[in-house]
């Protein structure tokens, strides 16, 4: 069975992928890492973007006042899903392992954009195919 990755604070995805087990659920950044330390790079990842309140908050924020969003990447306290892809990408390279499959099912078309434009030039990089695209699984909220 192939391994997958689930990155989000507060969805729980109930639709597995064919072919993979159980999806192994992270909520924040700690536990992203945490998790691809102790079992190395998941055949799948599934990014969400804002891991916290702050960034929600910011996301909305911006949104009422401006029309559009830009993370304000450097005011977080929290790291985001962004800074998870980051995490994988240098594990990656340190390890010489392939990213393999990457979803991105953050709601925030912003983040999204910029974790899946960032994995995607990593792939091309490393000459390899992109390979992370948006979409995303059935889920439930966790409350």
């Amino acid at each position: 069975m192939k391994t997958s990755l689930y990155l989000d604070d507060i969805r729980t995805p109930i639709e597995i992928p064919p072919g993979y087990g159980e999806w192994n659920i992270v909520r924040n950044y700690d536990q992203f890492v945490k998790w691809i330390d102790e079992n190395g790079i998941p055949d799948l990842i599934s990014f969400d973007h804002d891991l916290a309140e702050e960034h929600m908050n910011d996301y909305y924020d911006q949104l009422l006042h401006n029309g559009f969003q830009h993370p304000n990447y450097g005011l977080y306290r929290e790291k985001t899903g962004l800074d998870c892809a980051r995490y994988a990408v240098e594990y990656c390279q340190k390890h010489n392992v392939p990213l393999k499959q990457c979803v991105v099912h953050s709601h925030n078309p912003v983040g999204s954009t910029n974790i899946q434009s960032f994995i995607n030039g990593f792939h091309r990089h490393m000459g390899q195919d992109e390979t992370c695209y948006k979409g995303k699984f059935e889920f439930k909220v966790e409350k």
